[in-house]
């Protein structure tokens, strides 16, 4: 089959599966002999910052030395997005060899009566086969939706993060928090320490009781851990206390103030990682003193960690580069001049995208780009946004049966909003009408994924 044969039939595929849960993968996977067990795995579950929380995590294990995969969704532009070692997205030819692979074994699976698998199921599959075949030392694993019943639970991870809890797909988690939160912890396994943000709310309770039942050790992060140094015109600088060291000098690019959440994330994993492999803060010999956290940008160049051979230099200068490097496409990205994509596509998400606003744009002169999806709770997602004086509102829709009613859309910003309201039936018209007014102001484009993904197709 050619690449794109290959692609059309795996968008054919139903996205879910016509039974809820992980049996029917799990017997796939037995006749597969389990690829997914060949490397270390990582699973990363939450409602946002799951992405970024992988790639930025991902990208400090490469500058360690380490060859990481990562399987990430969804895609914006091509299906091959979602399987990644390192910097590169997995090649057409490599993309069409995973998935002649991965046919062989669903023929052989469907005559002992196991179903064919979902379009999730199909392509995790395929980031299994490829991850063993180029023979990976991590391999980091992004859940679709929710945690207990999502394709990745198969995995046996050895480190399991939940990154942030809100409220979304509420028609398939639940109504509330709490429910919610219920389904990301069923990504946490007995025995495997969970890393997870505590955000102060009903899910840390949540999170806190299912990894006591069920005896997985909970590592917290929160937000009192950071504090934001110094932004300019490319980076955002910060400090970060991990509990055992002091960074006073790390910096991610200048994107959404949310990042450096699942960048510090990201330094906890790293350092919970590396413990497991070297058991160096088990010993007396770690460089962690009795009166608190050591600055690690204060320690000598020849300092090292126990009896590993580490310097602690080497370590700081791999997170550093690591953070400084990630690049994930549509997360408050610059694709021009004064002309920002933000992925933003729930509540929680484009409460983060405002208040970047409100404190790295707060002067500027504003025009919104939106389109968002029906099942979404946009009118809330309005709400917030219009908060914000923006000179002008341009409502858009994408195609595709998920997309909100343009009306509906517009009765909601005119209610919340006193800014100058547009409409356009699609993308290209509304961008061309958009791009064509942003002169010295700025032109923020957000509320949906497929809107982002549509963007950059058109090559803004």
């Amino acid at each position: 089959m050619t690449y794109q044969e290959c692609v059309e039939y795996v968008l054919s595929i139903p996205l879910f599966a016509a039974k809820l849960g992980t049996d029917n993968l799990n017997k796939i996977l037995d006749i597969m002999n389990h690829p997914e067990r060949d490397c270390l795995v990582i699973h990363v579950a939450g409602t946002n910052g799951k992405g970024s929380t992988c790639l930025f995590l991902a990208s400090i294990l490469e500058k360690t030395g380490y060859r990481v995969g990562v399987f990430a969704s969804p895609h914006l532009v091509s299906l091959n997005e979602r399987i990644r070692i390192n910097d590169s997205i997995i090649s057409d030819e490599d993309f069409v060899d995973s998935f002649e692979e991965v046919m062989e074994y669903i023929s052989v699976a469907e005559k002992q009566g196991i179903a064919h698998p979902s379009f999730f199921e199909f392509v995790f599959l395929m980031a299994c086969i490829y991850f063993k075949k180029q023979r990976v030392d991590y391999a980091v694993f992004e859940t679709g939706m929710g945690g207990r019943l999502d394709a990745t639970n198969v995995v046996e991870p050895v480190l399991s993060i939940i990154t942030s809890i809100g409220r979304d797909h509420t028609q398939f988690l639940g109504d509330t928090i709490e429910q919610i939160a219920g389904e990301k912890a069923g990504i946490i396994k007995a025995g495997v320490p969970v890393l997870y943000f505590d955000r102060k709310d009903a899910a840390t309770a949540v999170i806190r009781d299912y990894a006591a039942k069920i005896g997985s050790k909970l590592q917290l992060v929160e937000k009192k851990q950071y504090k934001i140094s110094k932004i300019t015109e490319k980076t955002i600088d910060f400090l970060f206390d991990s509990g055992y060291y002091r960074y006073s000098s790390l910096q991610i690019k200048k994107t959404g103030l949310y990042q450096i959440e699942n960048a510090i994330l990201a330094v906890k994993a790293y350092e919970l990682l590396f413990n497991m492999t070297y058991r160096c803060c088990d010993q007396q010999s770690c460089l962690v003193s009795e009166q608190g956290t050591l600055d690690i940008n204060s320690v000598s160049g020849t300092d090292t960690i126990g009896k590993t051979g580490y310097r602690l230099t080497d370590i700081y200068y791999n997170i550093k580069a690591g953070l400084l490097s990630m690049t994930w496409p549509c997360r408050m990205q610059e694709v021009a001049p004064h002309i920002y994509i933000d992925g933003a596509h729930n509540e929680e998400a484009i409460e983060a995208f405002c208040k970047t606003l409100e404190e790295l744009f707060p002067k500027e002169r504003k025009i919104l780009l939106f389109a968002v999806s029906k099942d979404k709770e946009y009118e809330s997602m309005i709400q917030r946004l219009s908060e914000i004086f923006f000179e002008e509102i341009i409502i858009v829709r994408y195609d595709g049966d998920r997309a909100a009613d343009l009306s509906a859309v517009e009765v909601a910003f005119r209610r919340f909003s006193g800014s100058k309201i547009t409409v356009y039936d699609n993308i290209r018209a509304g961008f061309t009408y958009a791009r064509s007014h942003v002169g010295e102001q700025y032109l923020f484009c957000v509320g949906s994924l497929y809107l982002a993904g549509d963007l950059l197709t058109l090559g803004v």
